[in-house]
């Protein structure tokens, strides 16, 4: 992400205002980029010794003058997001009408990961799917996914190419935002197995009224976040009340994970360790870190999603006043808008503010080659080139509240001809991406994900079950560490 990107946060918002007013009457994103590059075939093959040197199927090429229908599995909601595929499936259609796109909400990302493992084996799996890159470790482990490297690179239909008749509005690598684009070659095999196509992270949101009418300033660290909750505890309106938690966290596994990234903590690795193993967090140091949560989740400074008292995001408890901070993901920002208080928007706390870390999620795409042929693998790559090109990626960014993965979307004409005035959660968007895209915050550099490896989506599993069961008195510390290391290991 850079500076251009940055008017960006305004346009952001008033897109997100006109969905929820409702989907236009007509298709608002423009028509494709006239500045993508034209090759002088449109019908030229991706040869075969090239692209399929990872399988043995020897089916028929794509030809755009065929029909061929391809299958996307996502975790996508009917509103507003599958109305934005539709749209974008629509468009799609008008440059190549013959390729016929079906897809179908899978749950979500653990259901859909859940139900892709199961399929595996029969090889009754779609095209593409969303995918995180710990789910693809795996894919790549029963050899089901598609190193798609030659795709990127293809003379024809690779990244930066588009064939004449058929512009997809496709501006290379190099438009790609590198830190959403390097996780997809990060495997422990070579090859590029996943793409991105809709980035979040996390950001803490807060009760402005409340904290504006104490004199309180949102927390930069997690020293200062725990002495504002020692604050607010002490508070006669919120002493004695035994439902009430300062603090709301939507995600056990993120809470853990960025607090051993921050601390300098180890958790998973690529490499094997000394024990032959990806898992490095069964340590005393994460032990009294773990230990550190439960005092605060006890004097009711923490809840989790995990230790509420029926599983739900803390936005819902953010939005009743149940806690008057919630930290939870970007990509839900809408969620954590309410009428009845004025809601602030600020960075993650930070063990060292000179160097923040925050986790970096959201969907990226991968190609199955069992149970697919060469021609819906092809066609599935041109669907994928399309949603996100410039314009799309920032029209599904504008309506999602996710970030758009093109550099070159964050100053398209599309998201700045749109920058007017938002309210409601339109609004509090704009506040979220102005929040990230301010270079002094640290949201530009700051971001990371785990090592992905067969086994490591495991471990984030555990992890969510590890904190919730010693919040909640179920586990003490040390059994709670000893059972997910066991259930890890056995991953492997």
């Amino acid at each position: 992400m850079s500076h251009k990107k940055i008017p960006f946060v305004l346009a952001v918002a008033s897109m997100a205002l006109l969905a929820s007013c409702g989907t236009p009457s007509a298709d608002p994103t423009p028509s494709n980029s006239s500045e993508s590059k034209d090759d002088t075939s449109a019908t030229a093959p991706i040869e075969s010794n090239t692209i399929e040197s990872n399988t043995n199927v020897t089916d028929e090429e794509f030809d755009p003058t065929k029909p061929v229908t391809i299958n996307f599995w996502h975790t996508m909601g009917k509103t507003p997001n599958q109305e934005v595929l539709d749209s974008m499936i629509a468009r799609f259609n008008e440059i190549y009408p013959n390729i016929k796109v079906e897809h179908s909400q899978q749950g979500g990302y653990d259901e859909l990961h859940a139900t892709i493992n199961e399929n595996l084996a029969t090889g009754n799996l779609p095209t593409m799917a969303y995918c995180y890159e710990d789910h693809v470790a795996s894919y790549i482990a029963h050899n089901a996914v598609l190193d798609m490297t030659s795709y990127v690179e293809d003379p024809v239909y690779g990244l930066g190419h588009n064939p004449a008749g058929y512009d997809l509005g496709d501006l290379g690598v190099e438009d790609m935002t590198p830190s959403y684009w390097a996780p997809g070659a990060a495997y422990a095999v070579e090859g590029r197995y996943s793409f991105p196509f809709s980035k979040s992270t996390e950001a803490l949101f807060y009760n402005k009224t409340v904290f504006d009418a104490n004199g309180w300033e949102a927390p930069k660290t997690w020293d200062e976040m725990w002495d504002i909750c020692e604050q607010i505890r002490s508070m006669p309106a919120y002493a004695n009340n035994d439902d009430f938690y300062c603090l709301g966290y939507d995600a056990d596994a993120n809470l853990l994970i960025s607090g051993f990234e921050q601390r300098g903590l180890p958790y998973t690795s690529l490499e094997l360790n000394a024990s032959g193993s990806h898992f490095n967090f069964n340590t005393a140091e994460n032990k009294a870190f773990v230990a550190e949560l439960k005092s605060h989740h006890d004097n009711h400074y923490l809840i989790t999603q995990g230790s509420s008292s029926n599983n739900g995001y803390t936005s819902e408890l953010f939005k009743a006043t149940t806690c008057l901070m919630s930290i939870g993901s970007t990509g839900g920002t809408s969620h954590n808008h309410t009428d009845n208080f004025k809601v602030g928007v600020a960075g993650v706390p930070q063990e060292d503010v000179n160097d923040p870390k925050m986790i970096s999620q959201g969907p990226s795409i991968c190609f199955f080659k069992r149970g697919t042929t060469k021609a819906q693998r092809t066609a599935a790559w041109l669907f994928y080139k399309f949603i996100t090109n410039t314009e799309n990626s920032a029209y599904y960014a504008s309506r999602s509240g996710y970030n758009p993965v093109r550099d070159s979307s964050y100053s398209s004409k599309f998201l700045t001809d749109e920058m007017e005035n938002a309210t409601g959660s339109g609004a509090l968007i704009r506040d979220v991406f102005h929040y990230i895209g301010d270079p002094n915050n640290g949201y530009l550099t700051g971001q990371f994900t785990s090592p992905a490896f067969k086994g490591s989506s495991v471990a984030r599993n555990e992890m969510d079950g590890l904190l919730a069961s010693v919040l909640l008195g179920s586990k003490s510390v040390d059994k709670a560490f000893d059972d997910a290391m066991v259930h890890c290991v056995f991953a492997e």
